[in-house]
């Protein structure tokens, strides 16, 4: 008994350390079953209670995603390259007031246990495993050429969702903006109106050079046409391993009308996931 005590009392002081250096919480939808990749939302934490935990709203492209009461997540606890997970569940949103601002903030449940990832890269723990996105992504040439394929971008999915699923209606080809050599990576996180993205060492060679790039990716547990955005560079360094994290920012600047597409799939992707794991339990 002394010793899981110590083990509790060490991972509250973990989450109230972050808590009073303003870090983050990770979040993500408990898998249900087989869903394909996962999407890790990065959500600020406010404070903590003896029962539960208190972050700011995950968003979506910048906007408040909506997470319904009673679903199952996982909350992740990473500094550094160390990195702990446990299942909660949502309490359902709450205003609060910080630094002199409102805002919404996200009720999760304390947990009883948390469990250390059995590898410090992996996602993985005794009854829960998670799958995160590859994407691609692209500098971006000539900023003022994703105009159109941000609208052809919408063009296929929104065919896709009315049912037209001919693979000739618009190919490949025709939705890819003025952009450099491609390069892969995988999303480690989304908010903040952006994403977290890991590249391999073989893939980083001169990321920093541009500014821009074009990102695809796949959203959880869809069968749908990936969804295409453009991105700017914010930040980006060296991480254990060799490889190189990016954080990037999502930028409408060029065609403002895509900010709400971008949201809305987003958005009816984690939908659909919250409907299916409900619908489970």
């Amino acid at each position: 008994m002394p010793a899981q005590r110590s083990r509790t009392t060490g991972w509250r002081r973990c989450l109230q350390q972050l808590v009073d250096h303003k870090g983050s919480l990770q979040v993500a939808l408990a898998p249900n079953g087989p869903t394909g990749r996962d999407f890790i939302w990065r959500a600020k934490l406010i404070s903590l209670s003896e029962n539960e935990i208190l972050v700011e709203m995950p968003t979506a492209a910048g906007e408040p995603l909506p997470l319904e009461e009673g679903v199952a997540l996982l909350g992740i606890i990473a500094i550094g390259q160390n990195r702990w997970m446990f299942r909660t569940n949502c309490l359902g949103s709450v205003a609060h007031r910080s630094n002199g601002r409102d805002g919404l903030g996200l009720r999760l449940r304390m947990p009883n246990t948390v469990e250390r990832c059995q590898r410090r890269r992996d996602y993985r723990i005794t009854t829960d495993s998670l799958e995160l996105p590859e994407i691609s992504a692209w500098p971006l040439l000539d900023p003022r050429s994703v105009v159109l394929s941000e609208r052809m971008c919408q063009l296929r999915m929104e065919r896709h969702i009315s049912g037209d699923l001919s693979p000739e209606a618009l190919p490949e080809q025709n939705v890819m903006p003025d952009v450099g050599p491609a390069f892969k990576a995988t999303l480690v996180n989304m908010g903040g109106g952006g994403v977290g993205l890991q590249v391999p060492a073989g893939e980083a060679s001169g990321i920093g050079r541009h500014r821009l790039h074009w990102l695809r990716f796949p959203l959880p547990g869809l069968d749908s046409p990936p969804l295409c955005v453009t991105a700017k560079l914010m930040h980006w360094h060296l991480e254990a391993g060799n490889t190189t994290y990016m954080g990037l920012m999502f930028d409408f600047s060029f065609n403002p009308s895509h900010k709400r597409f971008v949201t809305q799939q987003i958005t009816r992707a984690v939908a659909i996931q919250q409907r299916e794991q409900l619908r489970a339990a």
